[in-house]
């Protein structure tokens, strides 16, 4: 049974051929022609077209070249019994001649694991050509066995094919005649695989065209958008994202493809260029560049693409002749910058855009806008024409999603206009079908036959429609990643050429034909679910306001970088691409925050060592190979405590790659503590850059005076150790020379016969002179000089009644010194010659003067003197130094020596301990008084008393301990003598030697110097 049903429709057919009806699906075509089709064995249908959010969605997951894509066919086939068609011919069928039959190859292979036994291919026709393109439609996507009644006369068997994985080509050829071809139009024609049981186990329905008769028909004037788009490989600089383009470029790529096959033909075409895409293929071409996944860790180096640089060559040479017009840079997505208030984005897109012009070295020669999808509200349309500067030129749209259908059901023509701005705008229109069924996967085996002969198939059909309709015109614009072998885009731009139902033309030309009125219709809410959500253009937008910044600081830079790398993540072919869309905005980011701290300041914390000084601010410019211009704005956290003056230095500060730059700022403070400077680098136009730095002011309370004790201390003791160090090498001097007495001889005097602590005598006890009228006092009154005397002072004899040193340049009197005669010496000043001494007075701890006014007799201390130290000594010469307590120093002077044995008639106070005698002096004794000094013209030993040194207890009930000694008195003051010392603290200091006492102004009459 099912064998004859199968010969029933040969017999009808070859009786009265296309003389039945076309049967309908819905009348069930498996009836009709008795064949029963095995589910699933129909691999090799054509993809339903494209709608918003479908696999070939320009943008969307499944576009082709997209790492996001579908699986692939020989996946899907598995498992099947697989057809695939290698030709059809003629492009155009006519009655009679070469091209009057029509031929068709294709291969079968087996890919169901087992054996097919009986395989048999035939061809399957109607007689009526298809009335509208919906019609065409249906047929494109239906099956041989259902839709096509007739079979052709030719089998083929598949004994190759019968075995598992086996492969056959095959050969099927029919008259235009027996197919039923007469009149102009478009013929559906099937062919099929079944088994040995009649199965249908693959099968395909293509077209084939029946030429029209001249006159019959008015060519359509067709114009071709040739699109060279591409997703983004870039992030900045010269980092791509993977080496994708570097193919591309290359042999057999995708637009090595596209360029070849348009300058292969004389078909005009316009070209629709991403500027971006020809600044990735520069920057490959002009040298290394590197390659790191928007996952990866590290960079891989490339070598300069040679790919890259023969794709530009050839498409300048391919190009010329052409009109091109130039989207904006990286392709946005305009719909969802402008719904997201960021058209300044769109204006910077298209002033980027002249990198076309810089590598194609020629300027647009079209002005135009193309939207994504090519539909577009006025809103878009408006931003597209004003920052696009579009003019009067058209805009590129949509034909089925912008606009309502044509008259009639008629394919509308393409142009027509569109209100923009309150006015009427050019607009060109593509077909949507052909550009659905030119995106569809032609790379699969038999998909590109299909392809090309759909084409032909829906362009004769829309000639069809009104063929003596003249000026009728068609855009055919692909998708923007259109992804054609390079063989079939160039079977297209020829069949445009050679079939008589079109005429090639350019879109110029096109636009210049009357428009056609039509309704525009309202933006498709379904299409928003596909643009670029407002999260991830927020984030965005927050890398742009961070490039803005960095390039405000930027100087001679035409175009920073980063400036393009933002646009790059703006751009529509990211749809459909979340997780690849967020690492690439990441990394932009990553790599933006880098670069901006590489320029920055570096100052952390400065310290003042007093209230006010001086911050030193440096900036740093890291960055390799841009120079920025910055000014530098400092604040003071908290004004109060922290002041600050003007910044010293130029502004603003230009920073060449790797410079630093200090400027010093003058800073007080109101207290002590840590106050926070906060700095802030700015542009050159005031606009802040970066995060303001902090850096840290440490503050201290002593400042420039402490400065200033401390080296004052530092001179003093510098000075002392130097005079010191003078001294000492002096004495060495004159030791080793013998020159001058050094202070050891033996001691010429008697000890005097007064024991320590005894009272001085009465006036006239002691043997001194009685004391006489004069200016100068009695002789010896006040005859100690001060130990201290300056350079040029020594031990030497003098006038003893002078009372004191005289000479140039002798210092002036010191005050009154303890006890009664005694001359307390203070340091003098220095002389030359000479030193000034002391004058004698009273008790310094009794506080009374030594005598009256006008009286010359001594006194003895008061009732409550305290202890105190005395020198004793005949003569003016001054006896050892007595800086200890208990110093006491008596010896043979000039002067008058006391009587022995006499009654000093002295009262004990009190009693002292072991150690430290009671000072006993005479009127008239040697001055008490620290570190006598030595000058130039004499020479001395500092650190104890001229003589030698003999350590004595004293006898009585005082327990004093007394240490005497031999010497020549040398101590500096008038007059020679032998002196002895007692004392229990530090050890004295003398120097001897032999010089003239200088003139210097006398005391007075009562010794007292106040």
């Amino acid at each position: 049974m099912a064998a004859l049903a199968a010969l029933v429709p040969c017999l009808l057919t070859s009786i009265a051929p296309g003389a039945f009806a076309l049967p309908s699906p819905e009348a069930g075509g498996a009836a009709a022609t008795g064949a029963r089709t095995a589910a699933g064995t129909l691999a090799t249908e054509p993809l339903s077209p494209d709608l918003p959010g479908s696999p070939n969605l320009p943008g969307s997951p499944g576009l082709p070249g997209s790492p996001e894509g579908a699986a692939t066919p020989d996946k899907a086939q598995q498992g099947k019994v697989t057809l695939a068609l290698s030709s059809v011919s003629p492009k155009a069928a006519e009655a009679s001649g070469k091209l009057a039959k029509v031929r068709i190859t294709g291969t079968v292979t087996n890919r169901s694991g087992h054996e097919q036994t009986g395989l048999t291919v035939r061809m399957r026709y109607n007689g009526t050509p298809l009335t509208s393109r919906a019609q065409l439609e249906r047929y494109a996507a239906g099956q041989p066995s259902q839709l096509l009644a007739g079979v052709g006369k030719k089998f083929v068997q598949l004994t190759k094919a019968a075995a598992p994985n086996g492969t056959q080509s095959f050969a099927l050829g029919a008259n235009t005649a027996d197919i039923g071809m007469r009149r102009f139009g478009v013929y559906p024609v099937g062919v099929e695989v079944v088994n040995s049981a009649q199965e249908v186990v693959a099968g395909v329905i293509t077209f084939v065209t029946f030429s029209p008769k001249p006159g019959d028909v008015k060519p359509i004037k067709v114009g071709w958008v040739w699109p060279l788009i591409d997703r983004q490989h870039r992030t900045a600089g010269d980092v791509f994202t993977d080496d994708d383009l570097n193919t591309q470029l290359g042999k057999d790529g995708r637009l090595d493809g596209l360029v070849s096959a348009a300058a292969a033909t004389k078909t005009p075409v316009t070209w629709a260029i991403d500027p971006a895409l020809l600044d990735d293929a520069r920057q490959m071409a002009s040298g290394a560049y590197q390659v790191q996944g928007l996952r990866d860790d590290k960079a891989v180096r490339k070598p300069k693409s040679a790919a890259a640089d023969a794709w530009l060559k050839s498409l300048k040479q391919g190009m010329k002749g052409d009109p091109y017009f130039a989207l904006p840079y990286a392709d946005p997505d305009v719909i969802a910058l402008v719904r997201n208030d960021q058209n300044n984005q769109i204006a910077l897109a298209y002033r980027n855009s002249q990198v076309a012009t810089d590598v194609l070295g020629a300027q647009p020669s079209t002005p135009m806008a193309w939207p994504p999808l090519g539909v577009a509200g006025p809103s878009t349309l408006k931003q597209l024409v004003k920052y696009g500067r579009v003019g009067t030129g058209p805009i590129l749209m949509s034909s089925a999603n912008a606009f309502g259908g044509g008259q009639n059901g008629y394919t509308p023509n393409a142009v027509t206009t569109a209100e923009i701005d309150n006015r009427q705008h050019t607009v060109l229109t593509y077909d949507d079908k052909i550009a659905d069924v030119l995106d569809q996967d032609t790379r699969s085996p038999g998909r590109k036959v299909l392809a090309e002969q759909r084409f032909l198939a829906e362009t004769a059909m829309i000639t069809a429609e009104q063929p003596q309709t003249p000026n009728r015109t068609l855009v055919v614009a692909p998708g923007r990643h259109w992804n054609p072998p390079a063989d079939l885009a160039q079977g297209l731009l020829n069949d445009t050429a050679s079939v008589p139902w079109l005429k090639a033309s350019t879109l110029d030309q096109i636009a210049r034909t009357p428009a056609q009125q039509r309704p525009q219709q309202p933006y498709p809410d379904e299409f928003q679910g596909y643009e670029l959500g407002p999260g991830y253009l927020d984030q965005v937008h927050r890398i742009q306001q961070e490039a803005n910044s960095f390039a405000s600081i930027v100087v001679n830079s035409p175009s920073p970088v980063y400036e393009r790398a933002v646009l790059r993540l703006e751009s529509v072919s990211w749809r459909g691409r979340p997780s690849t869309a967020y690492a690439a905005r990441r990394r932009v980011s990553a790599e933006l925050g880098k670069d901006t701290g590489r320029v920055r300041v570096v100052s952390v914390q400065t310290a003042l060592a007093g209230n006010s000084g001086m911050v030193h601010i440096t900036v740093a410019n890291d960055l390799p190979d841009q120079t920025v211009r910055v000014t530098v704005n400092v604040s003071s956290e908290n004004s109060a405590k922290l002041q600050i003056g003007k910044l010293e230095g130029r502004s603003p500060i230009d920073l060449r790659p790797g410079d630093k730059v200090t400027r010093n700022l003058p800073v007080t403070a109101n207290g002590n503590g840590r106050f926070r400077l906060l700095v802030q680098l700015a542009s050159a136009d005031g606009d802040d850059y970066g995060d303001p730095h902090v850096i840290t002011v440490r503050t201290t309370g002593y400042g420039r005076t402490s400065l200033l004790i401390t080296g004052g201390a530092l001179a003093v003791l510098f000075v002392g150790v130097g005079v010191r160090a003078m001294r000492a090498r002096r004495r060495r001097k004159a030791e080793a020379a013998g020159d001058g007495r050094t202070g050891t001889e033996p001691a010429t005097g008697a000890p005097g016969t007064y024991y320590p602590g005894a009272e001085p005598l009465v006036a006239g006890d002691s043997g001194l002179p009685e004391p006489g009228p004069g200016a100068g006092g009695p002789p010896g009154a006040a005859a100690g000089a001060a130990p201290h005397a300056g350079p040029g002072s020594g031990a030497g004899s003098a006038d003893a009644s002078a009372g004191s040193a005289s000479g140039p340049s002798a210092a002036p009197p010191a005050s009154a010194g303890r006890g009664s005669g005694t001359a307390s010496g203070v340091q003098a000043g220095p002389g030359p010659s000479g030193a000034s001494g002391a004058s004698a007075g009273a008790d310094a701890s009794a506080g009374v003067p030594a005598g009256s006014p006008g009286s010359g007799y001594p006194m003895g201390p008061a009732s409550d003197a305290a202890r105190s130290e005395h020198g004793a000594g005949t003569g003016a010469g001054a006896g050892s130094s007595g800086r200890a307590a208990g110093g006491h120093a008596s010896g043979n002077g000039t002067g008058p020596t006391p009587l022995p044995g006499n009654d000093s008639r002295a009262t004990v106070r009190d009693s002292w301990s072991s150690g430290r005698a009671e000072p006993s002096s005479r009127a008239g004794t040697a001055a008490d008084g620290p570190d006598a000094g030595s000058g130039p013209s004499g020479s001395g030993r500092s650190g104890r008393s001229a003589g030698a040194d003999e350590w004595t207890e004293a006898g009585g009930w005082f327990g004093a301990r007394s240490r005497h000694g031999s010497g020549n008195g040398s101590a500096p003051g008038n007059g020679s003598g032998s002196g002895s010392e007692s004392a229990s603290g530090p050890e004295p200091e003398s120097g001897g030697g032999s010089g003239d006492a200088g003139d210097g102004p006398p005391s007075d009459g009562d010794e007292r110097r106040r």
